[in-house]
């Protein structure tokens, strides 16, 4: 029986989302921006004429496929598509306080998932015909479903994740690796931290009769990642449609400006618990040899607790992370052409004014990347060691070969990373009131400060990611 203070929460965020639903579709009365392309296949499916594709679209069409429920309705029209991705918006609340109250009381698991839903990078995608919403809740869906030991659904919607957005296929396999590393921890396969794990796990891998159960737990996630190898060699690339705007490249970049905006979206956390972390070591509870071979065991995070007692060591340490960020902004930065030529997006004033105002200017904020980096990590300490380092392969492969900054590209990513952080409703507050601000301002934006390209006088821009 659902919980009626989750139940009570669940209603704020549906009045709201609701009501942000309305306004938009009373002030934006014709498809914005990349709308116009998933509104007009939507409605060719809708009509039945699925041999017809948008050669600027990118994605699978799983987003248009799920939309046919509104043919039920009637027409598909605007309003009724984008209330697609409302309706989405409240299943996604409910999934993630699934995958939050195994081990939460409710109402603190209600006010995590309130707060991680109103992501502002996520929350005014709930609100327009984009894949976002869709692409996320079949993520963590596959996630909750695999949890619960249902590999063969979690698979399928692991499935489905991948006909939202060709790149799940990288978080379908963290799914089923993290299915792999519980079924070790809970069968004594592995446990304790890496440096243990890693020992245990060489031993467990020269008895390949022991493999099979294991093996076995992998096979669906393993046949979505190959059905996606087997798509890739027949399309000739991972992108549909428009490939010259989307070529992969190597955009190191990329992850220090993703732990740069998960560090700012999880400030109060990442903060606190870093700040835990530090002090667990330098009061001597545990030793840094103890919380790495338990916890992080990653080089450049251990050596972080180091700060408070070990000035040389700790200082050696940041000058050789700044030198190697140095050579990943001044090999590895990407300025794709949508970011410096489109003034509808946050980006380009971010880039134009903090990252193009001198030379110099990007490499300013390498000390600032280097704490967020050590502070996210921190704060995902208590994380299962192995399911620390897929995740962060993981995230690297698929921000990395992206060109185009875009902050919702890290919204998939930034829900995996904040589940696994604690949960302190003083905290929570405060991140819930942060973005309950920042929706209420860029919401208010994008509705009532239009403003008008010369080369399109009649059309109506606005601002939003």
């Amino acid at each position: 029986m659902v919980e009626l203070t989750a139940a009570a929460v669940f209603g704020v965020y549906a009045i709201a989302s609701a009501l942000v639903l309305q306004l938009v579709n009373t002030e934006v009365r014709t498809p914005y921006m990349d709308e116009q392309f998933h509104i007009r296949q939507a409605q060719w499916y809708c009509m039945g004429a699925f041999n017809k594709w948008d050669p600027k679209l990118t994605t699978p069409p799983g987003l248009y496929i799920v939309s046919l429920a509104v043919r039920t309705m009637g027409a598909c029209t605007l309003d009724r598509l984008r209330a697609v991705n409302c309706v989405l918006g409240c299943i996604l609340f409910w999934t993630v306080y699934a995958l939050i109250r195994q081990n939460t009381r409710p109402f603190r698991a209600a006010i995590k998932a309130l707060t991680l839903c109103m992501l502002p990078t996520s929350f005014f995608f709930a609100h327009v015909y984009y894949t976002d919403i869709a692409s996320l809740l079949c993520v963590l869906l596959a996630q909750l479903l695999s949890v619960h030991k249902r590999h063969v659904w979690a698979g399928v919607v692991g499935g489905a994740a991948v006909w939202m957005r060709q790149t799940n296929v990288v978080w379908v396999a963290l799914v089923g690796g993290a299915a792999v590393e519980r079924w070790m921890r809970e069968n004594g396969v592995v446990s304790g931290g890496l440096l243990q794990s890693v020992g245990q796990l060489v031993q467990w891998m020269k008895s390949p009769r022991r493999w099979r159960e294991a093996v076995w737990v992998a096979v669906p996630y393993a046949f979505v990642v190959m059905a996606f190898g087997v798509f890739v060699r027949v399309n000739g690339g991972i992108v549909l449609g428009d490939k010259s705007n989307h070529q992969a490249g190597v955009h190191v970049p990329q992850m220090f400006y993703f732990y740069a905006f998960t560090a700012a979206m999880a400030a109060p956390t990442v903060l606190a618990e870093a700040q835990r972390y530090t002090h667990a070591v330098t009061s001597r509870q545990v030793t840094c040899f103890e919380m790495a071979n338990y916890a992080l065991e990653t080089v450049y995070a251990n050596l972080y607790l180091y700060l408070t007692y070990r000035p040389v060591l700790s200082t050696a340490v940041g000058l050789a992370l700044t030198l190697v960020m140095a050579v990943g902004v001044n090999r590895f930065t990407v300025e794709h052409p949508f970011l410096l030529g489109d003034n509808r997006h946050y980006t380009f004033y971010i880039w134009k004014n903090l990252f193009r105002s001198c030379w110099w200017a990007r490499y300013l904020y390498i000390p600032g990347y280097v704490s967020c980096m050590l502070g996210v990590h921190a704060a995902l300490w208590r994380a299962p060691a192995l399911w620390h380092i897929m995740w962060l392969v993981c995230t690297a492969a698929v921000l990395v070969p992206s060109p185009l900054l875009e902050l919702r590209y890290f919204t998939v990513p930034f829900f995996l990373a904040r589940l696994h952080m604690p949960t302190s409703l003083p905290r929570l507050s405060i991140e819930l009131a942060m973005y309950i601000v920042v929706n209420a301002v860029t919401i208010y934006v994008f509705l009532y400060h239009p403003f008008v390209w010369s080369s399109e006088p009649n059309q109506l821009q606005r601002f939003m990611w």
